[in-house]
């Protein structure tokens, strides 16, 4: 690598790596909320809420690269053309053409980061948050337990203990209120209870000793007594946590091999796949975003010196948005059938590369990109 090089990439990482923190924070200030509940409502310690956040990193990271490279890419080269470098390097005879080389191979480096991220962390670390989630479920389960009161385990399971063991495991004195069936409620009376956990299956029973069962008879006004030594009440993975799947992978936590073969697997058992292949695309088009706003930010810094940061910040945010908005509705055109959803998503990346590399075309050839900035415009109209 060139000085000039060296140069414009040591001026493209500083304001990376704020812009990667600073929009990482704000992605996660919508969440912290959330987590400042967990920590002060529900008893989740801070290691717990610590791992979470490490485990939402990979979507947060996929999703606030591409915007920190468009972000960095135009305020170094901002800086550079209003301290009238840019003039200087195009004097002896660096055009724009080389000036572009450093921020498209730190694009590349970044499309690779960001693809395995996509590729690879996204969806070890969905399933880890999911599994993180109910390992809470089963501290707030087995631990949140009160003694002398009544505690609420489902919907349908109340249920009073009257003491609990010195390591909070084992329950005496359990009376359980079941109406899981409407239709015949029993109360369960055990002299012992615990909560056991099977982290493989995402299920947990409630093992009971030496009790008792009411329950309705074949009449209204008779109660039925069955005595049991041993009595588990299992609970599904919905009833656990009703919010979360648990017995089958969401696209977001399948590698891309593993959306391929249900790919083929809905294909020969005739069923709808659209939703699915919009997911793969995204995945590839998502992370080719970097090299696109790597491209754009180019022509954005060199051409907004006389309106300052902002302007060029203002118009990066537009696009970003702007690209979003457009993806969206190729998802959906995906979706709906009315275009395959591998080449709906893909058209466009190929629309906003043609856009990146008409801006740079234009500005290597010193044309006016006055056209973005459409005030400027407007104020020269009616001076």
């Amino acid at each position: 690598m060139k000085i000039t090089d060296r140069y414009i990439a040591k001026e493209i990482l500083s304001p990376f790596v704020v812009s990667l923190l600073a929009i990482s924070a704000l992605m996660l200030v919508g969440r912290m909320v959330r987590f400042f509940d967990l920590i002060i409502a529900k008893g989740v310690s801070v290691t717990e809420v610590a791992l979470l956040f490490l485990y939402m990193s990979p979507f947060i990271l996929a999703l606030s690269i591409p915007i920190s490279v468009l972000v960095s890419v135009v305020l170094a080269f901002n800086r550079m053309s209003s301290d009238s470098e840019i003039i200087a390097m195009k004097a002896i005879g660096i055009n724009v053409g080389k000036l572009s080389r450093a921020p498209i191979l730190l694009g590349l480096i970044a499309y690779v980061a960001t693809s395995f991220i996509s590729f690879y962390l996204l969806p070890e670390s969905n399933v880890a948050l999911k599994n993180e989630f109910f390992n809470i479920i089963i501290r707030k389960t087995t631990v949140g337990i009160n003694d002398k009161a009544f505690n609420t385990f489902t919907d349908n399971i109340i249920f009073y203990v009257d003491s609990l063991s010195k390591n909070r495991e084992v329950m005496n004195h359990v009376i359980i209120y079941d109406t899981r069936n409407p239709k015949m409620p029993n109360t369960i009376i055990a002299a012992q209870g615990r909560f056991l956990v099977n982290k493989q299956d995402k299920t947990i029973t409630l093992s009971l000793q030496n009790g008792t069962i009411q329950e309705l008879g074949d009449h209204p006004d008779t109660i039925r007594l069955i005595n049991f030594k041993t009595y588990d009440i299992s609970f599904s993975r919905s009833e656990v946590s009703p919010s979360m799947s648990y017995y089958n992978k969401t696209t977001f936590e399948m590698t891309i091999p593993e959306l391929i073969g249900k790919y083929y697997l809905l294909k020969a058992e005739k069923k709808p796949y659209n939703s699915l292949l919009t997911d793969i695309a995204e995945r590839f088009a998502i992370p080719f975003t970097v090299i696109i706003f790597a491209i754009i930010g180019i022509p954005l810094g060199i051409k907004s010196p006389r309106s300052g940061k902002a302007y060029g910040i203002t118009i990066a945010v537009i696009l970003v948005l702007l690209y979003y908005i457009v993806l969206s509705g190729a998802e959906t055109v995906g979706k709906l059938n009315i275009l395959n959803p591998l080449i709906a998503v893909a058209l466009v990346d190929l629309l906003f590369l043609v856009i990146a590399l008409l801006l740079l075309l234009l500005v290597s050839r010193e044309k006016n990109l006055a056209f973005l900035n459409p005030m400027a415009y407007i104020s020269r109209r009616f001076a």
